[in-house]
């Protein structure tokens, strides 16, 4: 009489699962937000310089990338080496920390995910499969992130150029190079873990 027939224990896996993929969501977002940072950042900073560098140009009635009389060349192709040595150092800080923060990522899922690895390793599943798999997890979030990314650092860049005295300039490079970069080298980054764990 204590005990119910119809009684049964209450359901914990499905907490257990929402909770793991709350997880994986908030990693995803984290992973997007790194890229969409490093994309926005790296048009913006690039725009820049290339603006600073063509306003120097305009001012002195030198044509742009063009030689000039010695003493005002030597002086513009200073001015130009500083740019970009600062925009390649600042660039690479970008890329880095993206990197680094989506092989933080690929560690920390594939760390929640032993279980769920070991036992489709032991039924047969491919660890290129598996691999493949995550890395198509890793990139959706880092198109989205590049995508927003792109058009922050436009809109934020266009703002700067019309309230402040920064001559930003978009060229096809600043506008393109980030983007696929940044997005290649956060799969790549996530690329290491999943394959680590995957060949367990």
């Amino acid at each position: 009489m204590l005990q119910s027939p119809s009684a049964s224990p209450p359901r914990v896996s499905s907490p257990v699962k929402m909770s793991r993929g709350s997880r994986s969501r908030a990693w995803q977002v984290a992973a997007a937000i790194s890229v969409g940072v490093g994309v926005g950042f790296s048009v913006l900073l690039m725009s820049v310089a290339f603006g600073v560098s063509y306003d120097i140009h305009h001012r002195l009635n030198v044509p742009f990338f063009q030689v000039s009389p010695a003493d005002v060349a030597a002086s513009i192709a200073r001015i130009d080496t500083i740019l970009t040595l600062l925009t390649a150092v600042v660039a690479v800080a970008m890329l880095t920390e993206t990197a680094a923060t989506t092989f933080t990522v690929g560690v920390v899922l594939m760390r929640s995910r032993r279980a769920e690895i070991a036992i489709r390793r032991q039924s047969g599943a491919l660890r290129s499969r598996l691999v493949g798999e995550f890395v198509v997890e890793i990139l959706k979030p880092a198109l989205v992130g590049g995508v927003i990314g792109e058009v922050v650092g436009i809109g934020v860049g266009l703002v700067l150029r019309h309230v402040t005295v920064l001559p930003v300039r978009f060229t096809p490079f600043s506008l393109l190079a980030a983007f696929p970069a940044t997005v290649l080298l956060a799969v790549l980054a996530a690329l290491i873990p999943a394959w680590v764990a995957a060949g367990k």
